[in-house]
């Protein structure tokens, strides 16, 4: 029987910078629904890495300490110089805001069912390019698929 083991999320999350910033990638099972529907909580996997200034663009996801200090998965939506603003997919109003010293890994790879997909993949493009395009109109789908995936029964 596998060892279930507790750690604190910022001893954590400054494990995973150490690790990035030496080169390497970390795998972490997605916990939290700020990212539904694209990534799911307890069900998808991702792969975290290093990034360089040109990954933090419009529509990559990053692992960040936010302005209040708490620790988040989002995509970028806007870059304007250093700042970032960051949204959850399954946000529809709520931004975050991080500087780029605030990045401490991107995905590079999210694992579904047994499929790995590759963030430079047409298919996870196309799927980011398609979700941020409905942003002013999210709520619909968003709801839509709540009712359907995110029953409590």
């Amino acid at each position: 029987m596998p060892r279930k083991i507790t750690i604190d999320k910022a001893v954590m999350m400054e494990e995973i910078r150490t690790l990035v910033s030496d080169g390497k990638t970390v795998s972490l099972t997605v916990r939290g629904n700020s990212m539904n529907p694209m990534i799911v909580d307890r069900r998808d996997s991702m792969t975290l890495g290093p990034w360089k200034d040109s990954d933090l663009r419009r529509g990559c996801v990053a692992l960040v300490r936010d302005k209040r200090g708490e620790y988040l998965i989002h995509r970028i939506i806007h870059r304007n110089g250093n700042q970032l603003t960051l949204l959850g997919d399954g946000n529809i109003r709520i931004t975050e805001k991080a500087d780029i010293d605030d990045v401490i890994a991107i995905m590079h790879s999210l694992e579904r069912k047994g499929r790995t997909i590759t963030t430079d993949s047409i298919l996870w493009k196309t799927y980011s390019w398609a979700w941020m395009f409905l942003e002013p109109v999210r709520r619909w789908p968003l709801g839509l698929w709540r009712r359907l995936f995110l029953r409590q029964d």
